[in-house]
Protein backbone atom coordinates (compact mmCIF):
# COMPACT_ATOMS: atom_id res chain seq x y z
CA UNK A 1 0.00 0.00 0.00
CA UNK A 2 0.99 3.58 -0.52
CA UNK A 3 2.44 5.04 2.65
CA UNK A 4 5.21 6.97 4.27
CA UNK A 5 8.37 5.23 5.40
CA UNK A 6 10.73 7.11 7.65
CA UNK A 7 14.22 7.82 6.42
CA UNK A 8 16.28 6.05 9.06
CA UNK A 9 19.19 8.46 8.69
CA UNK A 10 16.88 11.34 9.65
CA UNK A 11 14.67 9.57 12.19
CA UNK A 12 15.43 10.39 15.82
CA UNK A 13 14.57 6.90 17.03
CA UNK A 14 16.94 5.25 14.59
CA UNK A 15 19.79 7.56 15.53
CA UNK A 16 19.38 6.62 19.21
CA UNK A 17 19.58 2.91 18.46
CA UNK A 18 22.37 3.56 16.02
CA UNK A 19 24.37 5.11 18.88
CA UNK A 20 23.77 2.11 21.13
CA UNK A 21 26.28 0.08 19.18
CA UNK A 22 27.49 -2.93 21.19
CA UNK A 23 24.53 -2.64 23.57
CA UNK A 24 22.41 -4.23 20.85
CA UNK A 25 24.71 -7.14 20.17
CA UNK A 26 22.94 -9.40 22.64
CA UNK A 27 19.42 -8.42 21.52
CA UNK A 28 17.70 -11.26 19.66
CA UNK A 29 17.21 -10.70 15.95
CA UNK A 30 14.42 -12.22 13.89
CA UNK A 31 14.60 -12.61 10.10
CA UNK A 32 11.23 -12.50 8.36
CA UNK A 33 10.40 -13.44 4.80
CA UNK A 34 7.81 -11.33 3.04
CA UNK A 35 4.34 -12.37 4.12
CA UNK A 36 5.43 -13.85 7.45
CA UNK A 37 3.52 -12.77 10.55
CA UNK A 38 5.46 -11.13 13.36
CA UNK A 39 2.50 -10.26 15.63
CA UNK A 40 -0.99 -11.74 15.72
CA UNK A 41 -3.97 -9.64 16.76
CA UNK A 42 -5.21 -10.68 20.19
CA UNK A 43 -1.96 -12.34 21.30
CA UNK A 44 -0.15 -11.52 24.54
CA UNK A 45 2.45 -8.75 24.50
CA UNK A 46 5.68 -9.65 26.22
CA UNK A 47 8.02 -7.74 23.93
CA UNK A 48 8.21 -5.01 21.33
CA UNK A 49 10.28 -4.88 18.18
CA UNK A 50 12.63 -2.50 16.42
CA UNK A 51 12.81 -2.73 12.64
CA UNK A 52 16.42 -2.91 11.51
CA UNK A 53 15.79 -3.49 7.80
CA UNK A 54 12.78 -4.04 5.60
CA UNK A 55 9.19 -2.92 6.08
CA UNK A 56 6.18 -4.17 8.05
CA UNK A 57 2.43 -3.68 7.59
CA UNK A 58 0.08 -3.18 10.53
CA UNK A 59 -3.32 -4.68 9.68
CA UNK A 60 -6.60 -4.87 11.54
CA UNK A 61 -9.30 -7.07 10.04
CA UNK A 62 -7.44 -6.89 6.74
CA UNK A 63 -7.31 -3.08 6.60
CA UNK A 64 -3.88 -1.45 6.65
CA UNK A 65 -3.42 0.94 9.56
CA UNK A 66 0.25 1.77 9.28
CA UNK A 67 3.51 0.92 7.59
CA UNK A 68 6.62 0.50 9.71
CA UNK A 69 10.07 1.15 8.28
CA UNK A 70 13.67 0.90 9.52
CA UNK A 71 14.32 2.59 12.83
CA UNK A 72 10.70 2.40 13.98
CA UNK A 73 9.23 0.31 16.75
CA UNK A 74 6.19 -1.95 16.45
CA UNK A 75 4.14 -3.69 19.10
CA UNK A 76 4.76 -0.90 21.60
CA UNK A 77 1.09 -0.11 22.38
CA UNK A 78 0.30 -3.50 23.91
CA UNK A 79 3.82 -3.65 25.33
CA UNK A 80 3.19 -0.50 27.38
CA UNK A 81 -0.49 -1.09 28.24
CA UNK A 82 -0.13 -4.78 29.06
CA UNK A 83 -3.24 -5.58 27.00
CA UNK A 84 -3.57 -7.96 24.07
CA UNK A 85 -2.17 -7.06 20.67
CA UNK A 86 -4.49 -4.72 18.77
CA UNK A 87 -3.48 -5.66 15.19
CA UNK A 88 -1.59 -8.09 13.01
CA UNK A 89 1.93 -7.17 11.90
CA UNK A 90 3.15 -8.81 8.70
CA UNK A 91 6.41 -8.44 6.79
CA UNK A 92 5.89 -6.42 3.60
CA UNK A 93 9.53 -7.07 2.65
CA UNK A 94 12.18 -9.51 3.73
CA UNK A 95 12.95 -7.87 7.07
CA UNK A 96 15.12 -8.08 10.16
CA UNK A 97 13.76 -6.94 13.54
CA UNK A 98 15.21 -6.73 17.04
CA UNK A 99 13.13 -8.30 19.79
CA UNK A 100 13.18 -6.26 23.01
CA UNK A 101 12.01 -7.82 26.27
CA UNK A 102 10.85 -5.63 29.13
CA UNK A 103 14.12 -6.13 30.97
CA UNK A 104 16.16 -5.20 27.91
CA UNK A 105 13.99 -2.14 27.27
CA UNK A 106 14.40 -0.87 30.84
CA UNK A 107 18.16 -1.40 30.67
CA UNK A 108 18.34 0.62 27.46
CA UNK A 109 16.23 3.41 28.97
CA UNK A 110 18.60 3.59 31.93
CA UNK A 111 21.56 3.94 29.61
CA UNK A 112 19.75 6.33 27.24
CA UNK A 113 17.14 8.47 29.07
CA UNK A 114 15.93 10.09 25.82
CA UNK A 115 14.73 6.75 24.45
CA UNK A 116 11.13 6.91 25.85
CA UNK A 117 10.64 10.42 24.44
CA UNK A 118 11.85 9.31 21.02
CA UNK A 119 9.48 6.33 21.03
CA UNK A 120 6.59 8.61 22.07
CA UNK A 121 7.40 10.98 19.19
CA UNK A 122 7.44 8.09 16.73
CA UNK A 123 4.14 6.77 18.09
CA UNK A 124 2.49 10.21 17.84
CA UNK A 125 3.62 10.64 14.23
CA UNK A 126 2.29 7.22 13.30
CA UNK A 127 -1.02 7.92 15.02
CA UNK A 128 -1.41 11.08 12.93
CA UNK A 129 -0.68 9.13 9.74
CA UNK A 130 -3.16 6.42 10.71
CA UNK A 131 -5.85 9.01 11.45
CA UNK A 132 -5.29 10.55 8.02
CA UNK A 133 -5.78 7.15 6.41
CA UNK A 134 -9.19 6.78 8.04
CA UNK A 135 -10.58 9.52 5.78
CA UNK A 136 -8.15 9.13 2.90
CA UNK A 137 -9.53 8.14 -0.48
CA UNK A 138 -8.55 4.67 -1.64
CA UNK A 139 -5.80 4.72 -4.21
CA UNK A 140 -3.72 2.08 -5.95
CA UNK A 141 -0.28 1.50 -4.47
CA UNK A 142 2.54 3.61 -5.76
CA UNK A 143 5.66 1.74 -6.71
CA UNK A 144 8.90 2.26 -4.83
CA UNK A 145 10.11 -1.16 -5.87
CA UNK A 146 8.98 -2.94 -9.03
CA UNK A 147 9.93 -6.43 -10.09
CA UNK A 148 9.91 -7.15 -13.82
CA UNK A 149 8.90 -10.78 -14.29
CA UNK A 150 8.65 -12.50 -17.69
CA UNK A 151 5.65 -14.72 -18.27
CA UNK A 152 6.25 -18.35 -19.07
CA UNK A 153 9.84 -19.51 -19.19
CA UNK A 154 11.29 -16.96 -21.61
CA UNK A 155 13.61 -14.21 -20.43
CA UNK A 156 12.79 -10.53 -20.53
CA UNK A 157 13.23 -8.57 -23.73
CA UNK A 158 16.25 -6.31 -23.03
CA UNK A 159 14.72 -3.62 -25.25
CA UNK A 160 11.68 -3.40 -23.00
CA UNK A 161 13.78 -3.22 -19.83
CA UNK A 162 15.85 -0.40 -21.34
CA UNK A 163 12.80 1.49 -22.62
CA UNK A 164 10.95 1.27 -19.30
CA UNK A 165 14.03 2.26 -17.31
CA UNK A 166 14.53 5.28 -19.55
CA UNK A 167 10.85 6.26 -19.18
CA UNK A 168 10.98 5.94 -15.39
CA UNK A 169 14.23 7.88 -15.25
CA UNK A 170 12.55 10.83 -16.95
CA UNK A 171 10.12 10.96 -14.02
CA UNK A 172 12.16 9.97 -10.97
CA UNK A 173 15.48 8.55 -9.85
CA UNK A 174 15.55 4.97 -11.11
CA UNK A 175 17.91 2.11 -10.37
CA UNK A 176 17.62 -1.08 -12.39
CA UNK A 177 19.12 -4.05 -10.56
CA UNK A 178 19.81 -7.42 -12.12
CA UNK A 179 21.11 -10.63 -10.57
CA UNK A 180 24.64 -9.74 -11.62
CA UNK A 181 24.46 -6.31 -9.99
CA UNK A 182 23.32 -7.84 -6.73
CA UNK A 183 25.87 -10.65 -6.85
CA UNK A 184 28.72 -8.17 -7.10
CA UNK A 185 27.36 -6.15 -4.18
CA UNK A 186 26.58 -9.15 -1.99
CA UNK A 187 29.46 -11.44 -2.89
CA UNK A 188 26.99 -13.75 -4.59
CA UNK A 189 24.98 -14.21 -1.35
CA UNK A 190 21.41 -12.93 -1.90
CA UNK A 191 20.22 -14.10 1.52
CA UNK A 192 20.79 -13.26 5.15
CA UNK A 193 20.89 -10.07 7.20
CA UNK A 194 23.49 -8.45 4.95
CA UNK A 195 21.29 -8.96 1.90
CA UNK A 196 18.23 -7.57 3.70
CA UNK A 197 20.25 -4.50 4.68
CA UNK A 198 21.45 -4.04 1.11
CA UNK A 199 17.94 -4.35 -0.39
CA UNK A 200 16.65 -1.90 2.18
CA UNK A 201 19.41 0.57 1.28
CA UNK A 202 18.40 0.46 -2.40
CA UNK A 203 14.85 1.44 -1.54
CA UNK A 204 15.89 4.00 1.07
CA UNK A 205 17.84 5.94 -1.55
CA UNK A 206 14.53 7.15 -2.99
CA UNK A 207 12.95 7.05 -6.42
CA UNK A 208 12.12 3.66 -7.92
CA UNK A 209 14.08 0.43 -7.80
CA UNK A 210 13.35 -1.89 -10.74
CA UNK A 211 14.45 -5.46 -10.05
CA UNK A 212 14.85 -7.73 -13.08
CA UNK A 213 13.79 -11.31 -12.37
CA UNK A 214 15.58 -14.15 -14.11
CA UNK A 215 13.68 -17.38 -14.92
CA UNK A 216 17.01 -19.24 -14.82
CA UNK A 217 17.63 -18.22 -11.20
CA UNK A 218 14.66 -19.08 -9.00
CA UNK A 219 16.35 -18.03 -5.77
CA UNK A 220 17.16 -14.53 -7.04
CA UNK A 221 13.74 -14.09 -8.64
CA UNK A 222 11.85 -15.10 -5.51
CA UNK A 223 14.05 -12.77 -3.49
CA UNK A 224 13.23 -9.73 -5.62
CA UNK A 225 9.54 -10.64 -5.78
CA UNK A 226 9.52 -10.48 -1.99
CA UNK A 227 10.95 -6.95 -2.25
CA UNK A 228 8.31 -5.72 -4.72
CA UNK A 229 5.61 -3.11 -4.22
CA UNK A 230 4.34 -4.16 -7.61
CA UNK A 231 5.13 -6.89 -10.09
CA UNK A 232 4.94 -6.38 -13.83
CA UNK A 233 4.13 -9.63 -15.62
CA UNK A 234 5.62 -9.05 -19.06
CA UNK A 235 4.88 -11.14 -22.11
CA UNK A 236 4.62 -11.03 -25.88
CA UNK A 237 1.04 -10.94 -27.18
CA UNK A 238 -0.20 -14.08 -28.83
CA UNK A 239 -0.63 -17.58 -27.50
CA UNK A 240 -0.97 -17.58 -23.73
CA UNK A 241 1.69 -19.73 -22.04
CA UNK A 242 1.04 -21.78 -18.94
CA UNK A 243 1.90 -20.15 -15.64
CA UNK A 244 5.51 -20.63 -14.68
CA UNK A 245 6.49 -21.56 -11.13
CA UNK A 246 7.75 -18.02 -10.61
CA UNK A 247 4.47 -16.55 -11.81
CA UNK A 248 2.54 -18.83 -9.48
CA UNK A 249 4.82 -17.71 -6.65
CA UNK A 250 4.20 -14.05 -7.54
CA UNK A 251 0.42 -14.52 -7.72
CA UNK A 252 0.42 -16.19 -4.31
CA UNK A 253 2.69 -13.56 -2.77
CA UNK A 254 1.33 -10.25 -4.07
CA UNK A 255 -2.37 -9.30 -3.94
CA UNK A 256 -4.12 -8.52 -7.19
CA UNK A 257 -3.91 -4.77 -6.44
CA UNK A 258 -0.11 -5.05 -6.71
CA UNK A 259 0.01 -6.83 -10.08
CA UNK A 260 0.09 -5.45 -13.61
CA UNK A 261 0.27 -7.20 -16.96
CA UNK A 262 2.25 -5.76 -19.87
CA UNK A 263 1.67 -7.24 -23.33
CA UNK A 264 4.20 -6.42 -26.04
CA UNK A 265 2.77 -6.42 -29.57
CA UNK A 266 4.71 -6.73 -32.83
CA UNK A 267 2.97 -3.67 -34.30
CA UNK A 268 0.33 -1.12 -33.50
CA UNK A 269 -3.22 -1.67 -34.77
CA UNK A 270 -6.66 -0.18 -34.16
CA UNK A 271 -7.53 -2.96 -31.72
CA UNK A 272 -5.49 -5.72 -30.14
CA UNK A 273 -6.88 -9.20 -29.63
CA UNK A 274 -6.71 -12.05 -27.17
CA UNK A 275 -6.24 -10.00 -24.00
CA UNK A 276 -9.22 -11.71 -22.39
CA UNK A 277 -7.37 -15.03 -22.30
CA UNK A 278 -4.36 -13.44 -20.65
CA UNK A 279 -6.50 -11.81 -17.98
CA UNK A 280 -8.38 -15.04 -17.30
CA UNK A 281 -5.11 -16.83 -16.60
CA UNK A 282 -3.38 -13.98 -14.76
CA UNK A 283 -5.73 -11.79 -12.66
CA UNK A 284 -4.19 -8.32 -12.37
CA UNK A 285 -5.23 -4.86 -11.20
CA UNK A 286 -4.55 -3.31 -14.61
CA UNK A 287 -3.02 -4.29 -17.92
CA UNK A 288 -1.07 -2.29 -20.50
CA UNK A 289 -0.38 -2.73 -24.21
CA UNK A 290 2.81 -1.60 -25.90
CA UNK A 291 5.04 -2.05 -28.90
CA UNK A 292 8.80 -1.72 -29.10
CA UNK A 293 11.28 -0.22 -31.50
CA UNK A 294 10.46 2.38 -34.10
CA UNK A 295 6.75 1.59 -34.24
CA UNK A 296 4.65 4.73 -33.95
CA UNK A 297 3.34 5.16 -30.43
CA UNK A 298 5.80 2.80 -28.75
CA UNK A 299 7.39 5.55 -26.67
CA UNK A 300 3.96 6.84 -25.65
CA UNK A 301 2.95 3.36 -24.48
CA UNK A 302 6.06 2.89 -22.34
CA UNK A 303 5.78 6.41 -20.93
CA UNK A 304 2.18 5.63 -19.97
CA UNK A 305 3.27 2.61 -17.95
CA UNK A 306 5.90 4.71 -16.21
CA UNK A 307 3.32 7.36 -15.32
CA UNK A 308 1.02 4.76 -13.79
CA UNK A 309 3.87 3.34 -11.72
CA UNK A 310 4.96 6.75 -10.42
CA UNK A 311 1.50 8.17 -9.73
CA UNK A 312 1.50 10.62 -12.64
CA UNK A 313 -1.01 9.02 -15.01
CA UNK A 314 -3.40 11.54 -16.56
CA UNK A 315 -7.10 10.66 -16.64
CA UNK A 316 -10.22 12.08 -18.24
CA UNK A 317 -13.54 11.73 -16.40
CA UNK A 318 -16.71 12.38 -18.42
CA UNK A 319 -20.11 13.05 -16.84
CA UNK A 320 -23.53 11.93 -18.01
CA UNK A 321 -25.74 14.46 -19.72
CA UNK A 322 -27.36 13.15 -22.90
CA UNK A 323 -26.77 15.36 -25.92
CA UNK A 324 -24.52 17.60 -23.83
CA UNK A 325 -21.91 14.87 -24.34
CA UNK A 326 -20.86 16.73 -27.49
CA UNK A 327 -19.25 19.24 -25.12
CA UNK A 328 -16.99 16.42 -23.92
CA UNK A 329 -15.86 15.87 -27.48
CA UNK A 330 -15.01 19.54 -28.04
CA UNK A 331 -13.09 19.79 -24.77
CA UNK A 332 -11.17 16.59 -25.50
CA UNK A 333 -10.27 17.74 -29.00
CA UNK A 334 -9.26 21.18 -27.74
CA UNK A 335 -6.93 19.65 -25.14
CA UNK A 336 -5.58 17.16 -27.67
CA UNK A 337 -4.66 19.99 -30.02
CA UNK A 338 -2.81 21.67 -27.15
CA UNK A 339 -0.67 18.58 -26.61
CA UNK A 340 -2.52 16.92 -23.71
CA UNK A 341 -2.37 13.13 -23.80
CA UNK A 342 -4.45 10.88 -21.57
CA UNK A 343 -3.49 7.57 -20.00
CA UNK A 344 -6.97 6.39 -19.01
CA UNK A 345 -10.56 7.36 -19.82
CA UNK A 346 -13.78 6.77 -17.93
CA UNK A 347 -17.30 8.05 -17.68
CA UNK A 348 -20.97 7.62 -16.91
CA UNK A 349 -23.85 7.41 -19.42
CA UNK A 350 -23.05 9.56 -22.47
CA UNK A 351 -19.71 10.23 -20.78
CA UNK A 352 -18.93 6.52 -21.07
CA UNK A 353 -19.77 6.68 -24.79
CA UNK A 354 -17.53 9.65 -25.47
CA UNK A 355 -14.72 8.28 -23.29
CA UNK A 356 -14.95 4.99 -25.18
CA UNK A 357 -14.51 6.81 -28.48
CA UNK A 358 -11.52 8.68 -27.05
CA UNK A 359 -9.98 5.38 -25.93
CA UNK A 360 -10.46 4.03 -29.45
CA UNK A 361 -8.18 6.81 -30.66
CA UNK A 362 -10.78 8.76 -32.64
CA UNK A 363 -10.34 12.50 -33.08
CA UNK A 364 -12.94 14.98 -31.94
CA UNK A 365 -13.90 15.71 -35.56
CA UNK A 366 -14.48 12.00 -36.19
CA UNK A 367 -16.64 11.64 -33.08
CA UNK A 368 -18.65 14.77 -33.88
CA UNK A 369 -19.42 13.42 -37.35
CA UNK A 370 -20.44 10.02 -35.96
CA UNK A 371 -22.62 11.70 -33.32
CA UNK A 372 -24.54 13.45 -36.10
CA UNK A 373 -24.91 10.26 -38.08
CA UNK A 374 -26.08 8.21 -35.10
CA UNK A 375 -28.40 10.59 -33.28
CA UNK A 376 -29.55 13.07 -35.94
CA UNK A 377 -29.55 11.18 -39.24
CA UNK A 378 -30.62 7.80 -37.83
CA UNK A 379 -32.34 9.04 -34.64
CA UNK A 380 -30.81 6.30 -32.52
CA UNK A 381 -32.51 7.62 -29.37
CA UNK A 382 -35.74 8.90 -30.89
CA UNK A 383 -37.64 5.79 -32.04
CA UNK A 384 -40.58 5.22 -29.69
CA UNK A 385 -41.88 1.76 -28.95
CA UNK A 386 -44.71 0.12 -27.04
CA UNK A 387 -43.86 1.26 -23.50
CA UNK A 388 -43.58 -2.16 -21.85
CA UNK A 389 -39.82 -2.31 -21.13
CA UNK A 390 -38.99 1.28 -21.97
CA UNK A 391 -40.20 4.26 -23.96
CA UNK A 392 -37.53 3.95 -26.65
CA UNK A 393 -36.71 1.13 -29.04
CA UNK A 394 -33.50 -0.25 -27.59
CA UNK A 395 -32.84 -2.51 -30.59
CA UNK A 396 -32.49 0.56 -32.80
CA UNK A 397 -30.06 2.15 -30.33
CA UNK A 398 -28.12 -1.10 -29.89
CA UNK A 399 -27.67 -1.45 -33.65
CA UNK A 400 -25.82 1.86 -33.91
CA UNK A 401 -23.80 1.24 -30.77
CA UNK A 402 -22.59 -2.00 -32.34
CA UNK A 403 -21.87 -0.27 -35.62
CA UNK A 404 -19.76 2.54 -34.19
CA UNK A 405 -18.06 0.71 -31.33
CA UNK A 406 -17.80 -2.65 -33.12
CA UNK A 407 -17.66 -5.90 -31.17
CA UNK A 408 -14.26 -5.00 -29.70
CA UNK A 409 -13.59 -5.72 -26.05
CA UNK A 410 -12.72 -3.08 -23.47
CA UNK A 411 -9.58 -5.03 -22.55
CA UNK A 412 -8.43 -4.88 -26.18
CA UNK A 413 -8.32 -1.09 -26.26
CA UNK A 414 -4.82 0.38 -26.35
CA UNK A 415 -5.62 2.79 -23.54
CA UNK A 416 -7.28 1.77 -20.23
CA UNK A 417 -10.98 2.59 -19.96
CA UNK A 418 -13.94 2.12 -17.64
CA UNK A 419 -17.68 2.72 -17.78
CA UNK A 420 -19.82 3.17 -14.68
CA UNK A 421 -23.25 1.55 -14.47
CA UNK A 422 -25.69 0.99 -11.61
CA UNK A 423 -26.30 -2.66 -10.69
CA UNK A 424 -29.92 -2.94 -9.51
CA UNK A 425 -29.34 -6.59 -8.63
CA UNK A 426 -27.04 -5.51 -5.83
CA UNK A 427 -27.96 -1.82 -5.49
CA UNK A 428 -24.34 -0.93 -6.06
CA UNK A 429 -22.03 0.67 -8.57
CA UNK A 430 -20.64 -1.53 -11.33
CA UNK A 431 -17.31 -0.44 -12.78
CA UNK A 432 -17.04 -2.14 -16.17
CA UNK A 433 -13.50 -2.77 -17.37
CA UNK A 434 -13.96 -5.92 -19.44
CA UNK A 435 -16.30 -7.25 -22.11
CA UNK A 436 -17.69 -5.75 -25.34
CA UNK A 437 -17.25 -1.98 -25.38
CA UNK A 438 -20.69 -1.35 -26.86
CA UNK A 439 -22.30 -3.34 -24.05
CA UNK A 440 -20.39 -1.38 -21.39
CA UNK A 441 -21.73 1.84 -22.92
CA UNK A 442 -25.24 0.43 -23.33
CA UNK A 443 -25.35 -0.55 -19.64
CA UNK A 444 -23.91 2.77 -18.48
CA UNK A 445 -26.42 4.72 -20.59
CA UNK A 446 -29.58 2.74 -19.81
CA UNK A 447 -31.72 5.67 -18.67
CA UNK A 448 -34.39 4.17 -16.38
CA UNK A 449 -37.82 3.95 -18.06
CA UNK A 450 -36.48 5.46 -21.30
CA UNK A 451 -34.49 2.32 -22.16
CA UNK A 452 -34.73 -1.22 -20.82
CA UNK A 453 -31.96 -2.18 -18.40
CA UNK A 454 -29.03 -4.12 -19.79
CA UNK A 455 -28.98 -7.72 -18.51
CA UNK A 456 -25.56 -9.34 -18.46
CA UNK A 457 -24.59 -13.00 -18.60
CA UNK A 458 -24.38 -13.19 -14.79
CA UNK A 459 -27.99 -12.11 -14.41
CA UNK A 460 -27.30 -8.55 -13.27
CA UNK A 461 -29.74 -5.76 -14.08
CA UNK A 462 -27.67 -2.71 -15.11
CA UNK A 463 -28.97 0.83 -15.61
CA UNK A 464 -27.55 4.30 -16.10
CA UNK A 465 -24.51 4.95 -13.93
CA UNK A 466 -25.83 8.41 -13.20
CA UNK A 467 -28.39 6.82 -10.89
CA UNK A 468 -25.59 6.54 -8.33
CA UNK A 469 -22.74 8.69 -9.59
CA UNK A 470 -22.95 10.96 -12.59
CA UNK A 471 -19.35 12.17 -12.27
CA UNK A 472 -17.20 9.12 -11.47
CA UNK A 473 -13.96 10.84 -10.50
CA UNK A 474 -13.84 8.77 -7.31
CA UNK A 475 -13.66 5.64 -9.44
CA UNK A 476 -10.74 7.20 -11.29
CA UNK A 477 -9.05 7.97 -7.98
CA UNK A 478 -9.36 4.29 -7.01
CA UNK A 479 -7.74 3.21 -10.25
CA UNK A 480 -4.75 5.53 -10.25
CA UNK A 481 -2.90 8.43 -8.73
CA UNK A 482 -2.15 11.55 -10.75
CA UNK A 483 -3.99 14.51 -12.33
CA UNK A 484 -7.38 14.24 -14.01
CA UNK A 485 -9.48 16.41 -16.29
CA UNK A 486 -13.00 16.20 -14.84
CA UNK A 487 -15.80 17.48 -17.08
CA UNK A 488 -19.10 18.27 -15.40
CA UNK A 489 -22.40 19.74 -16.65
CA UNK A 490 -23.70 20.50 -13.17
CA UNK A 491 -25.11 24.00 -13.11
CA UNK A 492 -24.86 26.37 -10.20
CA UNK A 493 -27.92 28.11 -8.87
CA UNK A 494 -31.58 27.75 -9.65
CA UNK A 495 -32.93 27.17 -13.15
CA UNK A 496 -36.42 28.47 -13.90
CA UNK A 497 -38.97 26.69 -16.09
CA UNK A 498 -41.65 29.09 -17.31
CA UNK A 499 -44.33 26.51 -18.10
CA UNK A 500 -48.07 27.14 -17.83
CA UNK A 501 -48.95 23.97 -15.96
CA UNK A 502 -52.70 24.26 -16.54
CA UNK A 503 -52.03 24.40 -20.29
CA UNK A 504 -50.30 21.02 -20.43
CA UNK A 505 -52.60 18.88 -22.64
CA UNK A 506 -54.05 15.56 -21.60
CA UNK A 507 -54.24 12.31 -23.55
CA UNK A 508 -56.82 13.34 -26.15
CA UNK A 509 -55.16 16.54 -27.39
CA UNK A 510 -51.76 14.88 -27.38
CA UNK A 511 -53.01 11.95 -29.47
CA UNK A 512 -54.68 14.28 -31.95
CA UNK A 513 -51.54 16.39 -32.18
CA UNK A 514 -49.40 13.29 -32.68
CA UNK A 515 -51.64 11.79 -35.36
CA UNK A 516 -52.65 14.87 -37.34
CA UNK A 517 -49.92 17.43 -36.65
CA UNK A 518 -52.23 20.41 -36.63
CA UNK A 519 -54.03 22.47 -34.07
CA UNK A 520 -52.69 24.42 -31.16
CA UNK A 521 -49.15 23.61 -30.18
CA UNK A 522 -48.67 22.48 -26.57
CA UNK A 523 -46.60 24.74 -24.28
CA UNK A 524 -42.86 24.31 -24.44
CA UNK A 525 -41.78 22.09 -21.53
CA UNK A 526 -39.06 19.51 -20.89
CA UNK A 527 -39.89 16.06 -22.27
CA UNK A 528 -40.07 12.83 -20.31
CA UNK A 529 -36.49 11.76 -20.97
CA UNK A 530 -35.19 15.20 -20.05
CA UNK A 531 -37.08 15.08 -16.75
CA UNK A 532 -35.71 11.59 -16.10
CA UNK A 533 -32.19 12.84 -16.74
CA UNK A 534 -32.67 15.78 -14.40
CA UNK A 535 -34.08 13.46 -11.76
CA UNK A 536 -30.97 11.28 -11.97
CA UNK A 537 -28.75 14.28 -11.43
CA UNK A 538 -30.83 15.99 -8.76
CA UNK A 539 -29.69 13.97 -5.76
CA UNK A 540 -26.04 14.69 -6.52
CA UNK A 541 -26.47 18.37 -7.32
CA UNK A 542 -25.82 19.47 -3.76
CA UNK A 543 -22.90 17.13 -3.09
CA UNK A 544 -19.59 18.88 -2.55
CA UNK A 545 -16.86 17.70 -4.92
CA UNK A 546 -13.87 16.24 -3.09
CA UNK A 547 -11.45 16.43 -5.98
CA UNK A 548 -7.72 15.91 -5.59
CA UNK A 549 -5.43 18.93 -5.66
CA UNK A 550 -4.19 18.11 -9.18
CA UNK A 551 -7.65 17.52 -10.66
CA UNK A 552 -8.85 20.10 -13.17
CA UNK A 553 -12.62 20.63 -13.08
CA UNK A 554 -14.05 21.99 -16.33
CA UNK A 555 -17.67 23.15 -16.43
CA UNK A 556 -18.40 24.27 -19.99
CA UNK A 557 -21.18 26.80 -20.57
CA UNK A 558 -24.37 25.19 -21.85
CA UNK A 559 -26.10 27.36 -24.48
CA UNK A 560 -29.47 28.60 -23.31
CA UNK A 561 -32.34 26.40 -24.41
CA UNK A 562 -30.15 23.34 -25.07
CA UNK A 563 -31.68 20.22 -23.55
CA UNK A 564 -30.43 16.74 -22.73
CA UNK A 565 -32.01 15.30 -25.90
CA UNK A 566 -31.11 18.15 -28.25
CA UNK A 567 -28.87 16.05 -30.49
CA UNK A 568 -29.30 18.44 -33.41
CA UNK A 569 -27.12 20.90 -31.50
CA UNK A 570 -24.14 18.52 -31.40
CA UNK A 571 -22.01 20.58 -33.81
CA UNK A 572 -22.73 23.78 -31.91
CA UNK A 573 -21.90 22.10 -28.59
CA UNK A 574 -18.72 20.66 -30.08
CA UNK A 575 -17.61 24.19 -30.99
CA UNK A 576 -18.50 25.43 -27.50
CA UNK A 577 -16.27 22.72 -26.05
CA UNK A 578 -13.38 23.78 -28.29
CA UNK A 579 -13.89 27.41 -27.32
CA UNK A 580 -14.01 26.47 -23.63
CA UNK A 581 -10.49 25.06 -23.80
CA UNK A 582 -9.19 28.07 -25.71
CA UNK A 583 -10.75 30.47 -23.22
CA UNK A 584 -9.33 28.57 -20.25
CA UNK A 585 -5.82 28.14 -21.62
CA UNK A 586 -5.52 31.59 -23.14
CA UNK A 587 -5.70 33.17 -19.68
CA UNK A 588 -2.28 34.41 -18.48
CA UNK A 589 -0.21 31.53 -17.11
CA UNK A 590 -2.99 28.96 -17.59
CA UNK A 591 -1.27 26.95 -20.31
CA UNK A 592 1.99 26.86 -18.37
CA UNK A 593 0.11 25.51 -15.36
CA UNK A 594 -1.68 22.91 -17.49
CA UNK A 595 1.61 21.96 -19.12
CA UNK A 596 3.15 21.14 -15.76
CA UNK A 597 0.35 18.73 -14.95
CA UNK A 598 -1.08 17.43 -18.20
CA UNK A 599 1.25 17.97 -21.14
CA UNK A 600 4.10 15.54 -21.58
Amino acid sequence: MEGSVADPMQDGLFSIFDRLGPALDDIARISLNRGETLIEQGSAAGEMFLVQTGRLQVLRDGAELAEIGPGQVVGEIAFFTGEARTADVIAARDSVVLKLTRAEYHALCTAHPDLPQSIARDLARRLAETSAKVTAKPAPPLARTVTLLPVGTEGLDPAFVTALTDALSRLTTTRTITRDHAARALDADPKGAAAATWFNAQERAGGIVAYVADPDDTEWSEQVLRQADQVLLIGHAGAVPALSKLESFALSLLPESHRRLVLIHPERSAWVSGTEDWLDSRPVFMHHHTTLGADMGADDDIDRIARFLTGRAVGLVAAGGGALGALHTGIYEGLRRRGVTFDIFGGTSVGSAMAGAFAMGLTGDDINAQTGEMFVTHKALARLTVPKYGLLDHTHFDHYLRKHYTEGLVENLWVPYFALATDLSENAQRVIRRGPLWQAIRASAAIPAALPPFYDAEGSMLVDGGSMDNLPYRVMHRLKSGPNVVISFQRDGRQSFRVAYDKLPGRGPLLRRTLFRFGKRPPRAPGMVSVLMRSLLARQAGDALDLEADDWLIRPPVPKGTGFMDWKSHAKLYSVGLDTVDNLLDEPGAEDDARRHFIA
